[in-house]
C-alpha cells in the first residue's frame, strides 16, 4: 500500500494497550494532535501483527516503537530503518509481582524461581535481565514461560503457575488489588533514563511528510508538558476512555506510580545519553549486534523545533 496524501490525516498505532503509554493517549484524547489540525486514525496493532512491517508497507504512518527494531534492521543490513522522532518513555514502566508477599523480598529470591516475562516484545526482558545482573543475579538462574500473550500471561499467573510476572499497569494494580500478586520491584526505579519507546516512521513518510511529523510532534509535546503539569485524577480522567473496563481509582494509581518514578519523557527529544545506555543494554542482552550511532536512526530536528515553540 503507497502512503496516503492527506497531509492532516495521521494513521497513528501503539504496540499495547496499557497505562506506560498514557501521554499518547492524553495527546489524542486531549486533544492535543487535533488542535495542530491533524485528523488521527488511532488504534492499537492487532495480536501477530509488527508496526514496522505495517509502516514499512504503508498501512500506518507514525507507531509507538523502540529504538530497538530500527536496530535490527540495521543488523538485518537495512538501509533505511525506521527513524524515531519523538521520546515517548525514558524509563522501564514495568512492575515484577510476586505471588508470594515481598516483605524482606531481595533479587537473589529469583534465583530458581519460573518467571513470566512480557511476551509481546523482547525488550522488556532484555532491560529486566540488565537490572537482574545489576543485582549480581544471573538471568540463566531463573526458569522462563515465555511467548504468552496478555491474557495467557495473566491467567497463567493467577493460576499459580509461576512466582514472578512482568507486567505494567494497570494489570499490575490490578492483580495487586486482587490479592493475586505483591509488589516486588518497580523496574523504573532500576533502569535510570534510557531511551524505552519513542515514535518512528520511514525515511519516505519523513521526507514527503515534514509539516505534519512537525505538527505531530507540536502536539505530542504539547500532552507530555500537560500530563508532566497536571494531577493524576485529572491525567486519569483524561485517558479513561482507553481504558473503560478499569475502575477509575485503579487509573489514579497508575498515574502517581508512574509520575513518581518519571517513566514518562516531559518532552520530545530523544537524549543521546538514554539512547546509548538502552542500545548498550540490546547488545549485552544479545538482541542487537551493532553499536549503531544515534544519526543513523534518529531525526531531533522536530524535537528541537516543537520544544523551541514551547519555550
Amino acid at each position: 500500500m503507497s502512503q496516503q496524501t492527506n497531509a492532516n490525516r495521521v494513521r497513528l498505532r501503539v504496540a499495547f494497550r496499557n497505562m506506560f503509554y498514557t501521554t499518547i493517549y492524553a495527546a489524542v484524547e486531549g486533544g492535543f494532535l487535533a488542535a495542530e489540525g491533524l485528523d488521527v486514525d488511532f488504534s492499537h496493532i492487532p495480536t501477530g501483527q509488527s508496526s514496522t512491517d505495517l509502516l514499512k508497507s504503508g498501512d500506518i504512518d507514525i507507531t509507538q516503537s523502540g529504538i530497538s527494531r530500527s536496530f535490527m534492521d540495521l543488523d538485518a543490513g537495512s538501509d533505511s530503518p525506521p527513524l524515531h522522532i519523538a521520546e515517548i518513555n525514558q524509563r522501564d514502566g514495568f512492575f515484577l509481582l510476586s505471588k508470594s508477599p515481598t516483605d524482606g523480598w531481595t533479587w537473589a529470591d529469583l534465583v530458581g524461581a519460573t518467571l513470566i516475562p512480557v511476551g509481546f516484545t523482547p525488550v522488556p526482558y532484555t532491560t529486566l535481565q540488565a537490572a537482574m545482573r545489576w543485582h549480581g543475579v544471573d538471568p540463566a538462574s531463573i526458569n522462563l514461560m515465555g511467548g504468552l500473550s496478555a491474557e495467557e500471561m495473566l491467567a497463567r499467573f493467577r493460576n499459580g503457575d509461576a512466582d514472578y510476572l512482568q507486567v505494567p499497569y494497570p494489570f499490575a494494580g490490578q492483580l495487586i488489588d486482587e490479592g493475586a500478586g505483591h509488589l516486588a520491584v518497580t523496574l523504573g526505579n532500576e533502569s535510570g533514563y534510557v531511551c524505552y519507546s519513542s515514535f518512528a516512521t520511514t525515511p519516505d513518510y519523513v521526507a514527503q511528510n515534514p509539516d505534519t511529523v512537525q505538527r505531530f510532534v507540536n502536539g505530542y509535546a504539547r500532552a507530555q508538558r500537560w500530563v508532566a503539569q497536571n494531577e493524576p485524577e485529572a491525567v486519569a480522567e483524561c485517558i479513561a476512555p482507553v481504558f473503560p473496563e478499569y475502575d477509575r481509582s485503579l487509573l489514579v494509581d497508575g498515574v502517581r506510580r508512574y509520575q513518581a518514578t518519571g517513566v514518562w519523557s516531559t518532552n520530545p527529544m530523544i537524549g543521546r545519553e538514554g539512547f546509548d545506555r538502552m542500545r548498550d543494554a540490546l547488545i549485552n542482552g544479545g538482541l542487537v549486534k551493532g553499536p549503531h550511532p544515534y544519526e543513523s536512526i534518529v531525526r531531533s530536528e522536530f524535537a528541537e523545533r516543537a520544544m523551541a515553540e514551547l519555550a
